[in-house]
């Protein structure tokens, strides 16, 4: 565990091969592990890709100015992972029989049962998803994920 900032950075680029060989290649070289990585619905001839990062801001800040300089990268939005505007979506799976609803805590959309074997899904701020699935996993969640939506 770092105590590097928490980043969230959702970039745009071109649908060619290479574009995420690329971004992936700045952040190896300069020694920056991704807490995850995701690639959205191409549309236009280009797609996103969200990375969350753990890194400081001076290297936050070197990473986004590499990443922007790729001939395959349209733009670049970065934002801390506690910001608000960051938005994301989570799946929790939980046993058959276990009910389980979000802390009261959060403020998140959701929907399922689990109680009924079907999978909740919730929608809201990523430190808040982050709370929600964490509760589930500390309650015998079977699965979760979570996507980072925008940023």
């Amino acid at each position: 565990m770092t105590a590097d900032p928490r980043w969230v950075a959702l970039v745009r680029g071109a649908d060619r091969p290479g574009t995420l060989t690329a971004l992936t290649s700045v952040f190896s070289t300069r020694g920056v592990s991704f807490d995850s990585l995701a690639t959205g619905a191409v549309d236009g001839g280009s797609g996103s890709i969200a990375v969350t990062f753990h890194a400081s801001l001076r290297r936050q800040q070197h990473l986004v100015r590499t990443v922007e300089r790729l001939s395959a990268v349209q733009s670049v939005v970065v934002r801390p992972a506690s910001d608000p505007r960051v938005r994301a979506a989570g799946v929790v799976q939980m046993p058959p029989g276990v009910p389980f609803a979000p802390p009261p805590t959060v403020a998140v959309r959701w929907s399922g049962d689990s109680a009924a074997g079907q999978p909740v899904l919730v929608e809201g701020s990523l430190a808040d998803i982050g709370a929600v699935v964490l509760r589930a996993r500390e309650q015998g969640a079977l699965a979760t994920a979570t996507v980072v939506l925008s940023a």
